[in-house]
């Protein structure tokens, strides 16, 4: 029986720790938590259906910045990465190597990484609410939330915590808890796409960027009218283990994440341009009895507000390899930027000079908001480095440190108080790597192009 029918619904007893998003942030967020406090009372608020993110509502099968992006890559993302990959593993929801296209990622399906998400929040004892939206928030005269409004299908409920981790992608707490976010970076944002994932196509045929561009690029030629209807004419592939199917990001629009007549646009236009697309391939070798699997479901928004911190990360202590006194994470991603300002509104990549860098607590940090932390795409960093630290292996590094300093934080008063080291204690005590010049190797990968 779930916590919230065993009492009343309007007399919820309070929370210790309450996190939104139950993403790739979220989950690392909520296993922190109760690394940190093995005692406490965690919440984990969702809007959709299940737990995973962008993984199961968004179509992005793909980890990325698990592992370092140099020639050879090392394990970037600790023993959170290695429980989780472990339980996929037994269920055959991942390979056993990860593949390297740019960078290097694991592929993930879907389907088992729900029942995963599901058996992991369940042994960590972390109470969950599917299908429930932050609407409100409370705050005092001491700039600290004391509260949240969830809308849950019975309606309102007002629950209390101590401590607070926004993991929602878009800063919703922060912003509706009167925590300093700003929208977007520098007057640009980050493009989203429509995951497609297409499925008929020839065993005995590999698809490539390559050959998908060509064909793009000659139908628009054919069919000048097409090139408002599809901007982008390339995009990374996914290919799945076990179906054979493949995915890409090809369908793709600028929106405004906050606005849902906005998101509405770009919905109802991906999914044509999933149909376009389709029409095209079919025309290629092996690809004749090819089918659209499914898109989506939802829209992966790449960049949306962030949270107003004690550090902004910036694309400058990326390249120049800044080692941080408060490190909590490392990233291993490129600065991957989506821009309609780029031909084709293709991607641009550049690889950080090491490989991974630092990810200091002080992003995770409310400026104004002592009791509330970010992770995942939330956190505080410029327009290079957000485009580098948005990818869900970061995100569960992230929102591991996010919730461990929730942690403590909830325990202040019991405490008296706590400080960088004891967080960055308790994640090397539970596997965490924090230290970039001792990553332990990847082993095999796959080259895919």
């Amino acid at each position: 029986m779930h916590i919230f029918d065993k009492v009343e619904f309007s007399s919820v007893k309070p929370f210790d720790i309450i996190i939104v998003g139950g993403g790739a942030a979220g989950i690392g967020a909520a296993i922190g938590a109760r690394q940190a406090a093995p005692d406490a009372r965690i919440l984990l608020v969702e809007s959709e259906s299940c737990l995973g993110g962008a993984a199961t509502h968004r179509g992005v099968c793909a980890y990325c910045g698990l592992f370092t992006v140099d020639e050879n890559p090392r394990q970037a993302v600790g023993s959170i990465w290695l429980e989780l990959k472990e339980r996929l593993r037994a269920v055959n929801g991942t390979t056993e190597s990860p593949v390297r296209i740019r960078g290097v990622f694991q592929v993930v399906e879907p389907e088992p990484l729900k029942l995963v998400l599901d058996d992991l929040m369940n042994d960590y004892n972390i109470d969950v609410l599917l299908h429930t939206t932050v609407v409100g928030a409370t705050r005092s005269a001491s700039n600290m939330i004391t509260s949240v409004d969830l809308q849950e299908r019975r309606g309102r409920l007002h629950v209390s915590a101590k401590a607070f981790v926004d993991c929602s992608g878009d800063c919703d707490l922060a912003y509706l808890a009167g925590a300093s976010t700003r929208f977007g970076n520098h007057g640009t944002l980050n493009l989203g796409s429509l995951s497609a994932r297409f499925g008929g196509i020839d065993p005995n045929t590999r698809p490539s960027v390559a050959t998908w561009r060509d064909a793009i690029i000659s139908a628009k030629k054919k069919r000048p009218e097409l090139c408002d209807i599809i901007p982008k004419n390339g995009s990374a592939l996914l290919h799945m283990p076990i179906s054979g199917d493949v995915i890409t990001f090809l369908p793709s629009a600028s929106y405004d994440p906050r606005s849902s007549a906005s998101i509405t646009a770009a919905e109802r236009s991906g999914r044509r341009q999933a149909q376009e697309y389709l029409q095209i391939l079919r025309a290629l070798p092996g690809h004749e009895g090819m089918y659209l699997v499914s898109t989506g479901p939802n829209f992966g928004t790449r960049e949306s507000r962030h949270m107003n911190s004690m550090h902004q990360l910036m694309a400058e202590d990326i390249m120049d390899d800044r080692r941080f006194s408060d490190v909590i994470a490392l990233g291993a991603w490129g600065f991957e930027f989506h821009d309609v300002e780029h031909e084709s509104w293709e991607s641009t990549f550049t690889y950080p000079p090491k490989g991974r860098f630092d990810i200091p607590l002080g992003s995770l940090r409310s400026i104004d908001t002592p009791n509330l932390f970010a992770a995942g795409r939330c956190i505080d960093a410029d327009q290079k480095a957000s485009s580098a630290v948005r990818v869900m292996g970061t995100a569960l590094a992230t929102g591991q440190a996010a919730g461990v300093a929730a942690g403590f934080e909830a325990r202040r008063e019991s405490s008296g108080g706590w400080d960088v080291s004891q967080v960055q204690d308790c994640l090397r005590a539970h596997g965490a790597l924090l230290d970039s010049d001792l990553l332990p190797d990847v082993g095999p990968i796959e080259q895919i192009y």
